[in-house]
């Protein structure tokens, strides 16, 4: 059951870096809590005293915390999604259609929704979504039959994903987290021809790439998905106490997608590393200064020149 309450702390966080890593700059809006699906490697296991959903519903300071961001802060990137699915109860909530009336009194800030559901009935017909982006998580569907139970199916996010863009709305791609597993290159060929036969490159906002980290407490909610893969590759504990793949893996899963990506969908696709070091990026995306200010508004940039 959906609980409504007072959101007692600030609705407006800047997203948390570990330490040593290149942030992008993007700040998290806590509107909500708690989520459905049952993905194997999602923090909210551990992270959240209860799964079950939590609403806030005192707009009056969203709004003045909103305000605040406005005033001091350009170059505004923000979505849900941290603590809970965007849209995985919209269905219920109607929760989309606020945020949708509040942020077009914000033009010059960039809202994402990120989700693994296809609920996209009741925002499609909003008009002029301008500074709107939905955004999907995306994982080959074997991944998704294993790892995150109860979400929507790749081709249900898909056709989402189609329909949102055909509505107006710029979208975005989280490949985040990247797995390592037998076949994983076949797999994830497969899955950048999939959405190429969905994505509108002239609507895509951003395209992020982060690889499997997890806290040790996650272990055994990991150990609850008989099937799961995520053991697979070689992990390690890394500076910030989650564990990681080696860091040779990790740069060819990302040095194999970005080469995949701009191949079969454009050169040109903006496109971003999560969580990863400054010689990280340096290799993988030499054409983008690794510094906070420089990557957010390249990404800002990105969104603002779709039509």
């Amino acid at each position: 059951m959906i609980q409504y309450t007072e959101q007692k702390g600030p609705f407006v966080k800047q997203c948390p870096c570990s330490p040593e890593v290149v942030s992008c700059g993007y700040y998290n809006l806590n509107l909500h809590t708690g989520c459905p699906y049952d993905c194997s490697y999602c923090i909210l296991q551990t992270y959240l005293e209860t799964k079950e959903p939590i609403f806030y519903n005192n707009f009056d300071k969203l709004i003045t915390d909103l305000d605040n961001l406005n005033r001091t802060e350009s170059d505004v990137r923000i979505g849900t999604g941290e603590l809970s699915d965007s849209l995985a109860y919209d269905y219920e909530t109607d929760y989309s259609r606020k945020i949708l009336e509040i942020f077009s009194d914000y033009p010059n800030i960039f809202f994402e929704f990120k989700t693994k559901s296809d609920h996209i009935r009741k925002i499609i017909h909003f008009g002029n979504p301008g500074n709107i982006i939905v955004a999907w998580s995306l994982n080959p569907q074997s991944i998704i039959r294993r790892e995150e139970r109860g979400s929507a199916s790749l081709k249900q996010r898909l056709s989402a994903l189609r329909t949102v863009q055909e509505n107006g709305f710029k979208v975005a791609l989280h490949f985040d987290p990247l797995l390592f597993f037998e076949n994983w290159k076949w797999e994830y060929t497969e899955l950048v021809r999939e959405i190429s036969k969905y994505l509108d490159p002239g609507r895509l906002a951003w395209w992020s790439l982060g690889a499997l980290r997890f806290p040790h407490t996650l272990r055994q909610h990991i150990f609850s998905h008989a099937d799961s893969i995520l053991f697979e590759g070689e992990l390690i504990k890394g500076l910030d106490g989650k564990y990681r793949y080696f860091k040779p893996l990790r740069m060819e899963l990302f040095a194999y997608l970005i080469s995949q990506i701009r191949k079969t969908i454009s050169d040109s696709v903006p496109l971003y590393l999560c969580m990863e070091d400054r010689d990280t990026w340096q290799q993988l995306l030499p054409e983008i200064e690794p510094e906070q200010a420089i990557v957010n508004r390249y990404l800002y940039d990105a969104a603002r020149q779709i039509g």
